[in-house]
């Protein structure tokens, strides 16, 4: 008798168990969730997608709204949406037991940015993505122009360089190493400005300081260009003087070669 009595129990609870969920999952599938709350995070005061653009993005695609309930909030395809905007890094979007919600932004931090022939005009990211210009923001990195024409927003160098094909005909990929070099250096960043492409695929360098064109060549040995320069500004420049430098040759891997006006 007591064996019934303990088996009709548990049956009776796991069914009253069942009831409640049940209900409380519909009464959380038709609570209002309205709007999210978006945190963004800017590198360097570089605000390139603001909240209200995020809405209204969000809101063109019928993603959200504020009498929405939570069946209807889709956290999935909000944040595939977010994470393809062009400014994005990376998103994260999550609601609470409450039932408010939030979404996470990363932007990309752009290190150069690029003037092409067609006049048109982009920012290359520290990852090798190229984003589009701000409505809100311009941002003060390496500028680029030259025979140069990069209007794919859909291009990255993480693409060419896992492509020997993309690798042979496309210059993205060593602008790139020449644009995060000088970025994470803090002298050169400070000292380079500016890089011309001329039509053999050549790259020449524009110093703040002076009016000399540093001949940089191809994008290989970056690296020990680079030192070269380095050990030039601080021992070559003082014995050649500034005014008397016109150009500053590093095509030749073992020497600096300077020419006079």
């Amino acid at each position: 008798m007591k064996k019934w009595i303990s088996i009709l129990f548990w049956v009776t609870f796991s069914i009253g168990a069942c009831v409640l969920m049940a209900f409380a999952n519909s009464r959380q599938n038709d609570a209002s969730v309205g709007l999210p709350e978006i945190e963004i995070e800017v590198t360097d005061h570089m605000l390139f997608l603001t909240k209200d653009q995020v809405m209204q993005r969000l809101n063109d695609r019928n993603l959200i709204g504020e009498n929405r309930i939570y069946v209807e909030n889709d956290i999935s395809a909000i944040e595939t949406e977010i994470q393809n905007m062009p400014e994005v890094k990376n998103v994260n979007v999550y609601s609470y037991v409450s039932g408010k919600w939030k979404i996470d932004i990363e932007l990309r931090r752009p290190i150069a940015r690029i003037f092409n022939l067609d006049s048109s005009s982009c920012y290359l990211d520290e990852d090798g993505f190229l984003m589009p210009l701000s409505d809100t923001y311009t941002a003060r990195v390496l500028t680029v122009n030259g025979f140069i024409n990069e209007t794919d927003m859909g291009k990255n160098v993480p693409a060419i360089m896992n492509n020997d094909s993309l690798k042979t005909i496309e210059i993205l990929d060593d602008l790139y190493a020449i644009s995060q070099y000088v970025c994470s250096d803090e002298f050169l960043s400070a000292q380079i400005t500016h890089v011309f492409i001329n039509p053999y695929r050549e790259f020449e360098l524009i110093p703040r300081v002076g009016d000399q064109r540093i001949l940089f060549g191809d994008a290989s040995h970056v690296k020990g260009k680079f030192k070269k320069l380095q050990y030039f500004y601080s021992e070559g420049i003082s014995r050649a003087g500034w005014e008397n430098c016109d150009t500053i040759n590093l095509i030749n891997r073992n020497q600096v070669v300077t020419s006079k006006r």
